[in-house]
This record gives C-alpha cells, sequence and structure tokens, in this order.
C-alpha cells in the first residue's frame, strides 16, 4: 500500500491532482446565509407551485425528490429536470413559476424570503450558478413568448434582456435600474445572438426614445422599466 506521507509527487503535479475533490469539498463547507426559513412538507404526487402561479418564496429541498416539469402543447409534460437534497428551487428573475415543481417521494423544504436571494448568492457559489442557471431558463421562455417577428427585432431582443436584468436586480436587493459594466458587450450580443454592431444599434435606438442612458460610473441605467418590457413584447 503506498504511505501518501511519503509518495514521491511533484509539487507541479499535485495541486493539479486535488484540485478536482478539493472545490466540491470546499463549497459543501459553505453554510447558508442566517436567513430564517419555514419548514414545508410537500406529499408524493403533490405540487409544491404549478407553472403560472406568482411566486411568494424561495425553497432548498432538504430530504426527497422534485419533479420540475413543462407544459407542452400536446401530451405529457416534459421533465425539465429532477431535483435532490440540497438544491433551490423557486430562484430567477420573473415573477410567476415558468415551471410546474412536484414531488416524487414526501418531501421536506425550507421557504425563504424571495428578498433573500441575494444573500444566498453571496454567500454560495453553487447558488450564484444555479440562479443564472435558472434566470438563462426565464430568459429563454420569455423569447420564446415572443412572435418569431418581433424575437428576430434586435431592439425587442436587446429589451426583453435589459427587462431580464431589471427583475434580477430587484430581487436579488441591488439598484434595479442600474446595468452593471462588467456584462461585456461582446458577452451580451452572443447571449442574444447578435452581432456586436446590431446590439450598438439597438441601445442607440433604446436611449434615443429615451429609455436608457450611460450610467455616470460606467454601465447603463435604465429610464423606464416599464416601457422597456411593453417593447419587449412580454408584459
Amino acid at each position: 500500500m503506498v504511505d501518501l506521507a511519503q509518495a514521491d509527487y511533484s509539487t507541479d503535479v499535485f495541486p493539479d491532482l486535488c484540485e478536482p475533490f478539493v472545490l466540491p469539498i470546499a463549497r459543501s463547507l459553505e453554510r447558508d446565509p442566517d436567513v430564517p426559513g419555514l419548514d414545508r412538507f410537500v406529499d408524493r404526487g403533490e405540487f409544491l407551485c404549478r407553472e403560472g402561479d406568482q411566486k411568494s418564496a424561495i425553497y432548498k429541498l432538504e430530504t426527497g425528490i422534485l419533479s420540475v416539469t413543462a407544459r407542452r402543447s400536446f401530451g405529457p409534460p416534459e421533465v425539465v429536470e429532477m431535483v435532490f437534497p440540497g438544491t433551490f428551487v423557486g430562484l430567477g428573475f420573473l415573477e410567476h413559476h415558468i415551471h410546474s415543481i412536484m414531488a416524487v417521494v414526501p418531501s421536506r423544504l425550507t421557504a425563504y424570503p424571495l428578498s433573500s436571494i441575494g444573500e444566498f448568492c453571496s454567500g454560495s457559489a453553487d447558488v450564484r450558478e444555479r440562479q443564472a442557471l435558472l434566470t438563462e431558463r426565464e430568459f429563454a421562455a420569455r423569447r420564446r413568448q415572443l412572435d418569431p417577428e418581433a424575437a428576430e427585432t434586435p431592439v425587442r431582443r436587446v429589451a426583453a434582456f435589459l427587462t431580464a436584468m431589471h427583475y434580477m436586480n430587484r430581487h436579488e436587493g441591488r439598484d434595479a435600474a442600474y446595468i452593471a459594466e462588467f456584462l461585456k458587450t461582446g458577452d451580451v450580443a452572443a447571449f442574444l445572438d447578435l452581432e456586436v454592431a446590431a446590439l450598438a444599434e439597438a441601445l442607440a435606438e433604446l436611449k434615443e426614445r429615451g429609455l436608457v442612458e450611460r450610467a455616470d460610473n460606467g454601465g447603463l441605467r435604465l429610464l423606464d422599466p416599464d416601457a422597456l418590457e411593453k417593447l419587449s413584447g412580454t408584459a
């Protein structure tokens, strides 16, 4: 048997060997913020929420298994994912659920206020990644709500993106009207499937309409979020 204490590992190789294990271990030691929560029990086959329901809380699954499904035009619902203990549901930026969530087995969850999303994201890399994933899903759902012609209009696509950022900022306790400068133009253009020039033209049009302006400390400031949402076609 190899004695790890005496094993001859290069100091260059050892960090590479350990890195895949160190990150999950470090994340498992992260503690949730001291946010008061309420127990919620969902029996097998019972819905935690249904598609279109108003969001009232975020939930952390403590025990059990949840099934997240999306409604189809025909046939049974599509299974989006299975959720296991330690995972949050109800994150994102929209005010209503885009999917239904049902308990596969009797499950226990902890319910936290919607306003605590920012605190949980600040304290956990896993929650930040989860929030990013669910925000992307919700943004994609909003884009699918647009009619084909509107979806191909760059200015409306950008308006939908800015609306999504507005809701996410508000839910995470930040200045809802301020879009931070760390959002790089190239990344946003790629996310929206636009050329950088088309993104710049769309932003210029929104500025001419009096809907956005350049913030003093960089980034972008939304001057009329309601008008932006209406322009996006998702209001």
